[in-house]
């Protein structure tokens, strides 16, 4: 079954899978979300969850790219992306993490978000404002100043150019951090206000194009009612397939009711019965009234797992 990605064009995370999906060379099928809420039909399948992307595969749902490009990977049968082990993988995590809330505050600063905003009306400039407010709440995702965080960046670029002696980080053939990085990179760069912090960086900018040469892959475009209906008319993965690893779940059980929550920003629960809990997965099962019996996946790093009151 071909994965569909619930996705919008400018979303750097949204470009990590994509790219990835190019240098796989899978099959897939885009859903193109608003940048901001409502989602109608996206939220019954998630359960909540507001981040982007998120993936579908029938009746699994994937939410975080962590999850996304592992699950990516073991469906193409792809042992390279991995191989480099844990330095890779932390990596990666440090890109979407650290390096990522460098990248957000470059591209907030004035001159940057000025040309982002040419393109918005004065109405979606207001919308996209409050959208992102309710999305962090009381966490803040520019918490980084931005004289700071260019300084930050200009070192970053500085040491990357002297250190890329290979194709990609790791050696001869791209790893996951390599796609962790290139997301945030595309994102910096893809503003106009930021390419001069390219200037002098041949090298980073002949690794992002060798990133870049991989594509997106083949895809169709889908509606979101047809990939909603596609969750309602699909069985998800049985039960029988997950197991809880009691060192990671402590009290907790397969069966239990409990909430999935991110634990940095976007801190809307996912509600269901645990399922599965390993060292790289956590699964529970929730029923919709619209998407009926759903698996939901995440990552087991950067979210957190708690006692609900019931299943949802």
């Amino acid at each position: 079954m071909k994965p569909i990605l619930h996705h919008y064009p400018p979303s750097l995370f949204s470009e990590k899978v994509r790219a990835l999906l190019g240098y796989l060379g899978q099959a897939w099928q885009s859903v193109i979300i608003p940048p901001i809420m409502p989602r109608p039909d996206l939220m019954p399948l998630s359960g909540g969850y507001r981040k982007t992307p998120i993936m579908q595969i029938g009746a699994d749902i994937y939410c975080d790219t962590e999850i996304i490009c592992r699950t990516l990977a073991r469906q193409a049968d792809n042992t390279s992306l991995y191989q480099a082990g844990f330095v890779a993988e932390r990596f990666a995590r440090w890109a979407d993490t650290e390096l990522f809330r460098i990248t957000v505050a470059l591209n907030f600063r004035p001159q940057a978000l000025a040309v982002q905003m040419q393109q918005m009306s004065e109405a979606d400039q207001q919308a996209f404002a409050k959208d992102r407010a309710e999305l962090s709440g009381s966490d803040q995702i520019v918490s980084l100043d931005p004289a700071t965080a260019e300084v930050h960046f200009r070192a970053l670029l500085k040491q990357l150019e002297n250190s890329l002696s290979k194709d990609f980080l790791f050696g001869d053939d791209p790893s996951i951090a390599d796609f962790s990085l290139y997301h945030c990179l595309w994102f910096v760069a893809g503003n106009t206000a930021n390419t001069h912090l390219f200037a002098d960086q041949p090298r980073v900018r002949a690794y992002m194009a060798r990133l870049q040469a991989f594509g997106h892959g083949e895809y169709n475009d889908l509606s979101s009612s047809a990939a909603l209906s596609i969750g309602a008319d699909t069985t998800p993965l049985a039960a029988a397939e997950f197991t809880v690893d009691a060192s990671l779940a402590g009290d907790l059980n397969a069966g239990d009711a409990v909430d999935v929550t991110p634990d940095d920003y976007g801190r809307f629960a996912v509600s269901g019965t645990l399922l599965g809990w390993q060292a790289d997965e956590i699964v529970i099962q929730r029923t919709d009234p619209k998407a009926g019996e759903i698996n939901v996946h995440f990552p087991n790093f950067g979210f957190g797992v708690t006692t609900a009151a019931e299943p949802n």
